[in-house]
């Protein structure tokens, strides 16, 4: 009993925080191929992923985008986005990870879970499970904090020539 009443007290702690962590974040950064995968975008797994991201509020790229500048020189102003599979011989389990550019797990989502037998349906509905079960994402509302906002350089001083 008293396990479980403290793994509800970490849970919700680690709920609150993520929250207030994740929304110092404004950007979200996907990887072309993830770790599970063959080839790049297989079954379209990360457009999917970058639609959802975008979905909730997040300014998402892929990897393999061209990346603004602002983007490209501060690694600690985006999230991470990983998915990993963790398959059986007939379900196809996915989890979300996102994380900071430290690589620390700022949340994981629920596992989402298909029996369907054919790969592309199954990987497509696993991952649409769970993005709509993360619930840190619901909450996500980008809030510049005074770290993200060092970040921003001192804006460019325009000089007058004089003819």
């Amino acid at each position: 009993m008293k396990k479980a009443i403290v793994g509800l007290l970490f849970l919700t702690f680690n709920i609150i925080f993520a929250q207030e962590n994740l929304n110092e974040f404004q950007y979200a950064l996907i990887p072309s191929k993830f770790s599970f995968q063959k080839e790049k975008n297989q079954y379209q797994l990360n457009t999917l992923s970058k639609l959802f991201m975008e979905k909730y509020g997040f300014v998402t790229y892929l990897d393999s985008d061209n990346l603004p500048k602002d983007f490209v020189d501060f690694n600690c102003n985006k999230v991470y986005v990983d998915v990993i599979a963790n398959n059986s011989l007939f379900t196809t389990k996915l989890t979300i990870q996102l994380k900071d550019c430290k690589n620390n797990v700022l949340f994981s989502s629920p596992q989402g879970t298909s029996r369907d037998k054919e790969y592309r349906v199954a990987y497509n509905e696993a991952l649409r499970m769970a993005f709509n079960n993360f619930e840190v994402l619901k909450t996500y509302k980008f809030q510049p904090s005074s770290k993200s906002l060092g970040m921003i350089g001192k804006p460019a001083v325009q000089e007058s020539v004089s003819k």
